[in-house]
């Protein structure tokens, strides 16, 4: 039997919103490890985690075998205000400052005291971006634990992207001083990485590419490098019919303004006085004294596109080749195309600017209506699980990583068309799995294609993608095989 050790999980960023690092902390505790995951105050953690944090199991029937080996330090970082010359000025500076602190402390304080075990800390895995001071400071800490307790910590760095890809490049109108230190940023950071990189024990890709340019450019190769792909775990599949009509009825998107009027005129309501619920895609009745729930023959198709609301995911395409795809709809002749309802996941800065846009969108479009939605942990997997396709907008800044919400669809076997780039072809196969667009003309003419005659009569594309998503490895069995050894060790 492996011996337990005490795994530190550290995320410079919200780490309810890091799906891949609370994957790995749950890998960990089914293998019987302590585990402290550390990341800044914010949302809820996926179900399991949050079970296991809980003071007393729910039930000894259903508690998970790993419960009260998990805790989890929130932090929470000054952030400096950006009003004015003098504090933009020195806003890097104190932001700098607020996270050194911030980490010192919980590493240094706050980790001593964890209530959950007292073992000392065997391994320490870093999320890479962001790379300040994250990497330095858990590298010092190794070493530091190494000296004073003659226990020195493994120290693993998970790549997610590149840290100085972060930092953009100097806009080709931007002055000389502005290019130079721009440059000299990049250069400065991507020097630190590098550094870094030669300092840890062990390193996790996200791809292949991401491997190989590791060990072209930061000469980190070997046995101690592997790729561990993102695999959706099982709380990502389809939802069954009578899920999705209860997260219909909770969701409740009849009543919302801009739905409310288009639902009424396109989904006529049912006359059967058997029915006693509705939504616009489910609906239930009694049959024989039993509840029978069924999706509706005149149902919309369901996008769903879970986006980060920043200039990495333009979404902008995304209204624009429903704009396109309208017109497309518009000019045939038969109702052979289903009505669309696009719903947008996620919080980001950009979300408010498209707010506007999407109410006006929605008046002046009769077939497709987009709405955004903030959803509980709980309830993201089964939105997906409802979901006729899905839409990925992800675009690398180094090209190496690959969007994460695509293998969340994928888990529930939902095709997916997703923006191409450098290494997308390691997970998006075109034409197999789903489809890769370039801009929004092709993302509406891959849409009008595949969604017509739905959902009885398509043309066999969603069903052929569909088929070739099920079987696909899950996350537990591709961690044991690909990133055990490198994060726990010998």
């Amino acid at each position: 039997m492996e011996k337990r050790k005490h795994i530190v999980v550290l995320v410079l960023g919200d780490v309810g919103r890091s799906p891949r690092m609370q994957y790995h902390a749950l890998s960990l505790l089914e293998n019987g490890h302590y585990v402290t995951l550390v990341g800044y105050a914010g949302e809820g953690l996926i179900p399991p985690l949050q079970e296991s944090c809980m003071p007393s199991p729910p039930s000894k029937k259903n508690s998970c075998h790993y419960h009260g080996k998990l805790h989890v330090l929130r932090m929470t970082p000054y952030q400096p205000s950006r009003n004015n010359i003098l504090c933009r000025i020195f806003y890097y500076p104190l932001r700098l400052a607020s996270l050194l602190y911030c980490v010192f402390l919980t590493l240094w304080v706050q980790l001593n005291r964890v209530p959950h075990t007292n073992l000392p800390v065997d391994v320490i895995l870093v999320q890479n971006p962001p790379s300040i001071p994250t990497l330095m400071i858990s590298y010092i800490f190794c070493m530091w634990k190494g000296i004073s307790r003659k226990h020195r910590p493994r120290f693993v760095i998970d790549w997610h992207n590149l840290g100085y890809t972060m930092f953009d490049l100097p806009p080709s109108n931007a002055s000389f001083l502005q290019k130079a230190l721009k440059n000299s940023l990049r250069t400065l950071v991507k020097t630190y990485e590098h550094v870094m990189a030669s300092s840890a024990d062990a390193h996790l890709c996200v791809t292949e590419a991401m491997e190989i340019w590791l060990g072209e450019n930061f000469g980190v190769h070997g046995g101690h490098v592997g790729v561990l792909y993102d695999k959706p775990p099982l709380l990502f599949c389809p939802t069954i019919v009578e899920e999705q009509h209860h997260l219909f009825r909770r969701l409740n998107l009849e009543q919302n303004e801009d739905l409310s009027k288009w639902s009424n005129a396109i989904i006529p309501k049912p006359t059967q006085q058997t029915n006693s619920e509705v939504t616009m895609f489910t609906g239930n009745c009694t049959r024989n004294g039993k509840t029978i729930f069924e999706l509706r023959d005149d149902r919309p198709a369901l996008l769903v596109s879970s986006t980060s609301w920043t200039p990495d995911e333009d979404f902008s395409i995304l209204l624009k080749a429903l704009d396109t795809l309208q017109s497309l709809i518009d000019k045939i002749d038969i109702p052979s195309h289903p009505n669309i309802l696009v719903l947008v996941t996620g919080k980001g800065p950009q979300k408010a600017q498209y707010l506007p846009l999407l109410h006006k969108f929605n008046k002046t479009h009769t077939s497709i209506k987009v709405e955004t939605l903030w959803l509980e942990a709980v309830d993201y997997p089964k939105l997906l699980g409802c979901a006729t396709l899905g839409i990925s907008l992800h675009t690398s800044t180094s090209g190496l990583d690959l969007p994460m919400k695509v293998l969340d669809m994928f888990g529930c076997h939902v095709p997916v068309c997703a923006i191409g780039f450098a290494c997308l072809p390691e997970l998006v196969k075109d034409g197999i799995n789903g489809r890769i667009f370039e801009n929004d003309v092709e993302l509406a003419e891959q849409l009008f294609d595949m969604l017509m005659g739905f959902p009885s009569n398509t043309n066999g594309q969603l069903d052929k993608y569909k088929a070739n998503i099920r079987g696909m490895t899950r996350w537990k069995e591709n961690w044991e095989q690909c990133a055990h050894r490198l994060v726990v060790g010998d």
